[in-house]
């Protein structure tokens, strides 16, 4: 879907919510997920969309010990994606693409500011705050249900902040 087509639909949506006594914004750029600070864990049973393993205070930063930016983090999944130290924006392909299944994303990082991670070919998007001298972690899981061969990872943090991240299936 084109930005332009996008935009359009977020409008006339917005315009219906509006029309029933519901706002919204148009500046959505996809499906969201509901994620929040959590450790990485575990892996639970396959989800129906992408979400937090463990919850915890959605204001928190969930800082782990042992976890670094300048490392990917380990997941317990084998692992199809990796990058540590970055900054700004990278576009990271799933080694082999994504088959049906889990995807679990883990996500470290640290300064001021924030970085978001898309999945495009599911329409996963997450939003992590960061803090300046401290390492926010999150893990989110996603259910994949067919193939996509192409499939990337997309992370774009702000100017102050550095980022780390690992996926696996």
């Amino acid at each position: 879907m084109t930005t332009i087509t996008r935009a359009a639909t977020a409008a006339a949506i917005c315009a219906a919510v509006l029309l029933t006594g519901t706002a919204c914004t148009s500046g959505d750029d996809g499906p969201k997920t509901s994620a929040k600070k959590s450790t990485p864990a575990t892996p639970k049973a396959p989800a129906a969309s992408a979400k937090p393993v463990a919850d915890a205070d959605a204001d928190a930063v969930q800082e782990v010990d042992g976890e670094s930016v300048t490392k990917a983090p380990e997941i317990e999944r084998k692992t199809i994606a990796s990058f540590a130290n970055g900054q700004f924006g990278r576009v990271i392909p799933f080694k082999g693409g994504l088959r049906k299944g889990n995807l679990g994303i883990a996500l470290n990082c640290e300064g001021k500011g924030t970085v978001k991670v898309e999945v495009p070919d599911l329409g996963m998007t997450f939003i992590e705050d960061c803090v300046d001298g401290k390492v926010a972690s999150i893990y989110n899981e996603s259910e994949v249900s067919a193939a996509h061969p192409d499939a990337y990872v997309h992370v774009t943090g702000t100017s102050e902040v550095r980022w780390s991240i690992s996926a696996g299936q």
